[in-house]
């Protein structure tokens, strides 16, 4: 009876202990595995913007100057759309009211100012002349393929993260700020929206300029009589009068011998089509073929005096055009519209 006894205390002590071999594997492994996750998740990085699978909605703001993906933002913040000196719009984010009436918040602010800074004189500016009591360049930050300089800043417990840049002509800031408690709470999600940051196509100053000019040119000289903006196209008539009877409405048009579409292809490299037809409605296209108004008046005696931009509206930039009549000093003030169409620079809309 001993030997039976015996096996079985073998073999129980020999369950027992591969038993507590498994547990202490099971505890080590998930142990290991609890630590590999905690540090996958704070190294994380800010700058990662690429959607995750289940992140594969946006939420985009514009004000026509600059454009953010709002994704990341909770509905405690809010957009403020109030302009405050460079400040073209802020972000409200959380508010905590404190006993002695005070209020700590956090904002996102966003700036725009017309300079011809380089990005190094941004970054000696910012760090030589700043309103924080610290703070410190760190680094550039690639976004949609601009190369942002960030910034860290403090003043009296007061924390910021900025980012800049010098563009075109102007200078643009992105500026993360807020008491230090609300500031580390909310960071993540407004330094993730930071990154989303997109600046809308301005057009070159000279660019511009060329634009409008060549219209007015073309503009003016219809004016002073449609013909004459006939004759500086140098278009080839290369069409058979038909002695085609026209409707009663355009029973004042003449044939003209030339193609429309070569017309609009001479006049659409300033304009676009829709301008085109609006502003030169003494023009008109008739099964193919070019007929005008034929009208003689006197020439423009405005000048253009100065060019400035007014607003920009997503790919629109509208620019007040002043001008000036050399006989008697009367101003015309004119507000131009320009855009990108098939990569080149066009007029897009007038008004007087």
């Amino acid at each position: 009876m001993a030997k039976p006894k015996k096996t079985f205390e073998l073999n129980f002590v020999t369950v027992l202990i591969f038993i507590i071999i498994v547990g202490i594997i099971v505890f080590v492994v998930g142990r290991f595995s609890g630590n590999a996750k905690t540090g996958e998740k704070q190294d994380e990085e800010i700058s990662n913007t690429e959607p995750s699978a289940e992140q594969v909605q946006s939420k985009i703001y514009s004000n026509n100057v600059v454009i953010l993906d709002l994704v990341n933002l909770s509905d405690k913040w809010q957009i403020v759309e109030k302009q405050n000196g460079s400040i073209i719009f802020y972000i409200q984010g959380p508010s905590i009211q404190n006993e002695d009436g005070t209020t700590d918040d956090i904002r996102i602010n966003v700036y725009v100012e017309k300079s011809d800074m380089t990005n190094e004189e941004m970054r000696t500016q910012l760090l030589e002349h700043s309103i924080y009591s610290t703070i410190e360049y760190t680094k550039t930050q690639l976004i949609d393929d601009v190369q942002w300089r960030e910034f860290e800043a403090e003043n009296k417990g007061v924390k910021a993260k900025i980012l800049a840049v010098m563009l075109d002509g102007y200078m643009y800031a992105i500026e993360i700020v807020g008491q230090e408690n609300l500031y580390t709470q909310y960071y993540n999600e407004a330094m993730r929206t930071a990154m989303t940051i997109k600046i809308a196509n301005r057009i070159p100053e000279d660019t511009a300029s060329t634009v409008i000019y060549n219209y007015t040119n073309l503009y003016d000289i219809k004016t002073g009589g449609t013909q004459y903006l006939l004759n500086s196209l140098n278009l080839n008539q290369t069409v058979e009068n038909t002695n085609e009877i026209l409707p009663e409405e355009y029973s004042d048009y003449k044939f003209t011998g030339i193609k429309y579409s070569d017309f609009k292809d001479a006049m659409t490299k300033y304009m676009t089509e829709d301008v085109l037809k609006k502003e030169f409605s003494e023009f008109i296209d008739y099964n193919g073929t070019l007929y005008m108004k034929d009208i003689t008046g006197s020439q423009s005696d405005y000048m253009i005096e100065e060019i400035t931009v007014k607003s920009i509206k997503g790919v629109e930039t509208t620019y007040e055009v002043r001008k000036q009549n050399m006989n008697n000093y009367i101003t015309l003030v004119q507000n131009i519209t320009l855009k990108y169409e098939n990569g080149t620079c066009v007029v897009s809309n007038v008004e007087a």
